[in-house]
């Protein structure tokens, strides 16, 4: 029934996501911190966790970085009362969608293998980005049963 299963589907999810934080030793810019978690030892190599923080936090910085179409898309928008986001695509949006291709291949090629995925950290508000265990993924066929289920708790 239900009220057996969803407890402990709660519990096996949360046990199986190592999240890592965001580092604010430089401010807020988004950058993720790149300390190796151990509940990832023999799962993936330091290296490639190290590689793939850090090319994110490079992509980050690129999308945060100011220059002369950053500026010029924000005088357009002042302009057009910022109607012409309707129709383009700013430099920040582009980088995040290169973002989601980039954590999309990781995660074909080198963590799901190793029954790890990568979630956007877009989906947690920025805040993190979390590591799950595949193993103990759920589908979401599966996983909006219980969810509308524990709403109705």
């Amino acid at each position: 029934t239900h009220e057996t299963i969803w407890p402990l589907w709660h519990t096996a999810t949360l046990a199986t996501k190592v999240f890592i934080q965001r580092d604010y030793r430089d401010g807020t810019v988004c950058k993720f911190q790149t300390k190796f978690p151990e509940e990832l030892d023999n799962r993936v190599s330091r290296a490639l966790f190290e590689d793939t923080i850090k090319t994110l936090n490079n992509y980050y910085a690129e999308a945060e970085k100011i220059s002369g179409q950053s500026y010029l898309e924000g005088c357009l928008a002042c302009a057009s009362a910022y109607i012409i986001f309707l129709c383009m695509e700013t430099r920040y949006e582009k980088v995040l969608r290169k973002i989601s291709m980039y954590i999309q291949e990781q995660n074909e090629k080198i963590y799901a293998p190793r029954g790890l995925l990568i979630t956007d950290p877009v989906e947690r508000g920025m805040r993190v980005i979390s590591f799950v265990d595949h193993a103990g993924w759920v589908s979401e066929e599966n996983r909006s049963s219980h969810v509308s289920f524990h709403k109705c708790l």
